[in-house]
């Protein structure tokens, strides 16, 4: 019998079968269509039995879909599913769910593995760089040993200690980030193609792993992350507010400070702070107690389902210790990261001095230590499908590190200044399914100096470096492996400059270095052992930004300069043609006269840059004839570079790094928080303005 026949018969004997609504072909559909977006979001976490394709679910009557659910779910058996790389004590692999511990979700027909806070990670060390504690003991005692080092006051009039290498009040979320190779559009995110809406996403740092920004878009609504809320509004024929999210906290100091769209999911991560009055015991100046104050500090994770933009509800929440540093969001999962100051007088008890998430201590095995220093790094993750749930919890304890999150691994990376050289140390980490486990680590000579200068390919890094600790500064590249081992460099080169900016593009690198003039290097990295620098050109200027044109060209934005004396004579546009890396050649440049400055140099998210849609569109600032600030946007002609808006915002007011060019279809958007300019696309005339009461 084939299976249309059998699905004809079952068809037909079940067509007296009262189904619940629950199970109606629609309910069934959506369900599937759900569980199949999170089952290939996670497809490399765990495995699952799923039955039926939804398409032919939904063409089948509901007496049908009933009985296929019953024989599906009679047919499936308990067992546990295996994902990822760490090790039990077996050497099998240990993301499990132990002993009989599975869900049968009926209604969506498929098994699920236990709850993520059921499973069981055995950790690994990153290399040497970072330990497993082993015990909360083991974390008071190295407390201890930093609590007696000499201490110093910061310029900001903080108490730190001589040996700390590089302190997290220097990272903000933008210094946190590194930038993209594209421009993502939301729809890469969420796994699933839009057929036919084009609209832009956030510039990020690795293509589909979105980063917050202040202003997002899902095609037909904008969302203004707006200090303690969130505004949402329709992007039809005529913008208007349309709902609002206002995150409910006790705390009137609380501010969001990330927001993600996915779908009819709004994720936001609210920074809140808690005050009390505590007694500490005096042993030194006297027999009696002080009283102080001490501030708590936490991130909750808030996820709302905004299926009806006008009554947004939340769906769930997740509370961390600690000071938001940074966020991404991989397909369907959310990692936050928090740091926090510990020391060893904040409890009598050694639990005591660690944090919380979710009002759970971070297990002691869940605890990395550096070498030094007294902040944590908290990382959590979540999964937008079960949003009240920590999946995975790990806490690094040193001194403080940068963060770079690639495709497949999460790297966390620092300069090292003790000794006769300064040295860059990286710890990798993987990421399989959410959960975060040690892998390797490396110390490289240098320091990275620019957030694009490192990148991960095929789980593989590769890194560009300047050493400054010599009487010349000289750059260097090197390429490591799966484990973080070097199977190929190159140094030597450009000596005398610095790395300013730098893009990986396939098995080819391309980077600027900077003097009094703008070299551009090319260099292959086919052959992992023996890499070549093999093209070079050199221009006056130089470029803070990169960002690929398309396969074989190159878009910089920088400054124009004086090759005698280095100085600045404005912005500059710049086309490079890659098609041949051997024979580098510049397309066009164009100078932009009287400007001064651009956030887009520093802060790439305030950029908009899409080959596709052949728009660059960034905000200058001009101190010639006091301040002026002017929101441009450009297209390459294929020749050079055509200005097609310029709109004047001395009037607004407001921060110039929350200034955002954004494309609906045929609209363009310059949007900040408090007021949003919507354009049409033919002629680029303005035709709304709305601003935030």
């Amino acid at each position: 019998m084939t299976d249309k026949e059998l699905l004809e018969k079952i068809k037909q004997s079940a067509e007296q079968v009262d189904v619940p609504e629950r199970l109606s072909p629609e309910n069934i559909l959506e369900k599937c269509g759900k569980l199949q977006q999170e089952k290939e979001a996670q497809e490399s976490e765990r495995k699952k039995l799923r039955f039926g394709n939804p398409r032919l679910i939904g063409g089948l009557s509901a007496a049908a879909v009933f009985i296929i659910c019953c024989i599906s779910l009679g047919g499936m058996t308990t067992g546990k599913f295996y994902s990822g790389n760490a090790q039990t004590e077996n050497s099998e692999a240990a993301y499990d769910c132990p002993g009989e511990s599975m869900e049968m979700e009926a209604e969506g027909g498929m098994m699920e593995a236990a709850s993520a806070e059921e499973s069981t990670v055995v950790r690994k060390n990153a290399g040497e760089l970072y330990t497993l504690a082993g015990s909360y003991e083991a974390v008071c005692e190295r407390l201890k040993e930093r609590s007696g080092r000499d201490e110093v006051m910061t310029d900001g009039g903080m108490t730190e200690y001589m040996e700390y290498e590089y302190s997290m009040d220097d990272l903000g979320e933008n210094a946190a980030y590194a930038g993209s190779a594209e421009s993502t559009k939301q729809e890469k995110l969420s796994g699933e193609p839009e057929e036919a809406q084009r609209y832009s996403g956030t510039n990020v740092q690795t293509f589909g792993v979105d980063e917050s920004d202040v202003v997002k878009t899902d095609g037909e609504y904008l969302y203004l992350l707006r200090g303690s809320q969130v505004s949402i509004l329709s992007a039809g024929e005529e913008m208007k507010r349309v709902g609002e999210v206002k995150p409910e906290t006790g705390d009137s100091a609380a501010s969001v400070c990330a927001m993600y769209v996915d779908k009819d999911s709004l994720v936001l991560m609210l920074q809140e702070y808690s005050t009390e009055l505590k007694e500490k015991e005096r042993d030194v100046l006297g027999d009696y107690d002080m009283l102080y104050i001490d501030t708590g500090r936490s991130v909750s994770v808030l996820t709302y389902d905004i299926s009806d933009k006008r009554n947004p509800v939340l769906a769930g929440k997740v509370t961390q210790d600690g000071t938001y540093m940074t966020s991404r969001k991989d397909g369907n999962i959310v990692y936050l990261f928090t740091w926090q100051h510990l020391s060893e007088e904040d409890g009598k008890a050694p639990e005591d001095v660690i944090p919380e998430v979710n009002a759970k201590k971070v297990p002691a095995d869940s605890i990395y230590m550096g070498d030094g220093g007294e902040r944590t790094l908290l990382i959590s993750s979540l999964s937008l499908y079960r949003p009240e749930e920590v999946r995975d919890t790990v806490m690094i304890l040193d001194g403080g590190a940068e963060i770079y999150m690639g495709e497949d691994s999460l790297y966390l990376y620092k300069t090292n200044y003790g000794g006769a050289m300064e040295t860059t140390q990286i710890a990798k980490f993987s990421l399989t399914g959410g959960f975060l486990n040690g892998e390797a680590a490396v110390s490289l000579r240098g320091m990275i100096r620019d957030t694009f200068a490192i990148h991960e390919k095929d789980q593989k890094l590769r890194v560009l470096t300047t050493d400054m600790s010599g009487a010349d500064w000289e750059n260097c590249l090197f390429l490591l492996d799966e484990e973080l081992k070097v199977t190929g460099e190159l140094a030597h080169i450009a000596v005398g400059e610095s790395i300013y900016a730098a893009r990986y593009l396939g098995d080819m690198v391309y980077f600027i270095t900077y003097r009094n003039t703008d070299p551009l290097f090319a260099a292959d990295l086919s052959d992992e052992k023996n890499p070549r620098l093999v093209g070079e050109l050199e221009i006056t200027g130089f470029s803070e930004y990169l960002h690929f044109w398309g396969e074989d060209k190159l878009l910089g934005l920088g400054y124009e300069t004086d090759p005698k004396n280095g100085q600045q004579k404005g912005l500059k546009l710049v086309m490079f043609d890659m098609s041949d890396p051997t024979q580098l050649k510049v397309l066009g440049t164009k100078v932009l006269q009287d400007t001064s400055y651009s956030p887009a140099l520093y802060d790439y998210k305030t950029i908009l840059a899409d080959p596709e849609e052949n728009l660059i569109g960034f905000l200058v600032e001009s101190y010639d004839n006091g301040v002026r600030r002017d929101y441009e946007l450009y297209r390459w002609s294929g020749e050079g570079f055509e200005k097609i808006l310029s709109e004047d915002l001395d009037d607004d007011g407001y921060d110039n790094a929350n200034y955002r060019g954004i494309y609906i279809e045929e609209k363009f958007y310059v949007a900040h928080p408090e007021i949003v300019r919507c354009y049409d696309r033919e002629k680029y005339e303005l035709r709304q303005i709305l601003k935030m009461e």
